[in-house]
């Protein structure tokens, strides 16, 4: 199948608005939460929708192969993730000791285990409870590809799982404690399901072709109004764009921008501009928190720069703009010399 370019671009769009969110929140320039918040679901809906787009085929034709599709998202995730968990270990080790707890949870985090327990406090890397959740919706993609097959069952379905992660989240963060006392017990995987379930239903449409593809300038325009709905939803605390009119806003805004992205026409350097974001998404994601804190912990102090927390506004924003552009030349270096030949070969190996 084709590679759907605008997900490539929303792709590199949610990396962005994630990353920048924790340097924001990090340097204390500003918290936005709805785009920490927002840009990670909208990984999950895309990650649904890519993968019935590719796999809706094998699902109809009964030729879906389980083991194979599990062994080639492993070696998806695994040689960045793994590479960056060994990189990160002897700072986890000077904080937490050599213990028999850090052994287990670099395991399961080598085999994206760590989903089903407590990702967000399991996990060895910033934003990496997300992949332990992700590593879940793989495991259930072929039952819930099959109800996306099934029409009817897709919205008996979506109507159970969108009624279970409701109250998930009004159980948790909506409670007396909020989101600070709450944050771990929220990132489970009911909390986030109907995100990717949603997104298997784009993908499958988005195969059989059953939206038009629109014109570049309503797309961006279209796409301009999504994320700046988002940021109007942003609350005072963390947690809030999650509940009341913010979360139904920020829910709908996620399935809208991969519905209609996906529909959108690129042609020449600006398709190749979309792959590279496309690239870029895995690595920025992971890469920018190690360098932020390499750049701040190690080579500041050293060179006599002090803490950066101390420095101008436009300063602080310079060095957001370094740390992303040093995250996002990493990730394309990374994709295309050690983590795409790994695939190749995994592919070679296991079957396409």
């Amino acid at each position: 199948m084709n590679r759907i370019l605008g997900w490539d671009l929303l792709r590199g769009l949610c990396a962005l608005a994630v990353g920048g969110y924790h340097l924001s929140m990090w340097l204390d320039i500003g918290y936005f939460h709805s785009f920490g918040s927002y840009g990670v679901y909208l990984f999950f809906v895309l990650s649904g929708a890519s993968l019935m787009y590719t796999y809706g085929g094998n699902l109809e034709e009964r030729s879906f192969n389980f083991k194979k599709f599990l062994l080639l998202r492993y070696f998806r995730l695994a040689p960045l993730y793994i590479f960056l968990m060994l990189l990160v270990l002897p700072w986890k080790i000077s904080k937490e000791g050599a213990t028999i707890e850090l052994l287990k949870k670099f395991i399961l985090n080598g085999f994206f285990a760590f989903g089903f327990f407590d990702p967000a406090a399991s996990s060895m890397l910033v934003g990496g409870w997300s992949l332990g959740i992700e590593v879940i919706y793989y495991l259930i993609f072929p039952v819930l590809g099959f109800c996306v097959l099934r029409r009817n069952w897709f919205f008996v379905v979506f109507f159970l799982l969108l009624v279970a992660q409701v109250w998930w989240v009004t159980r948790t963060i909506g409670s007396p404690g909020g989101y600070l006392e709450n944050s771990i017990a929220l990132h489970q995987p009911q909390a986030f399901v109907v995100y990717f379930f949603g997104g298997c239903l784009i993908g499958y449409l988005r195969r059989k072709e059953i939206f038009p593809l629109l014109s570049s300038r309503i797309v961006v325009v279209l796409v301009s109004f999504g994320f700046f709905t988002i940021a109007v939803i942003n609350p005072v605390n963390a947690g809030g764009e999650l509940l009341g009119v913010r979360g139904v806003v920020g829910f709908c805004v996620c399935f809208f921008l991969v519905w209609i992205i996906g529909g959108l026409r690129l042609e020449n350097r600006f398709a190749k501009a979309a792959e590279f974001f496309g690239d870029a998404t895995y690595g920025l994601y992971l890469i920018h928190p190690i360098i932020f804190f390499g750049i701040a912990w190690v080579i500041l102090p050293r060179i006599g720069w002090g803490d950066p927390l101390s420095w101008s506004l436009g300063s602080r924003l310079g060095l957001i703009l370094l740390v992303l552009a040093l995250a996002a030349a990493l990730a394309l270096l990374s994709e295309e010399f050690f983590e795409k030949p790994i695939r190749n070969r995994a592919k070679a190996v296991f079957g396409r």
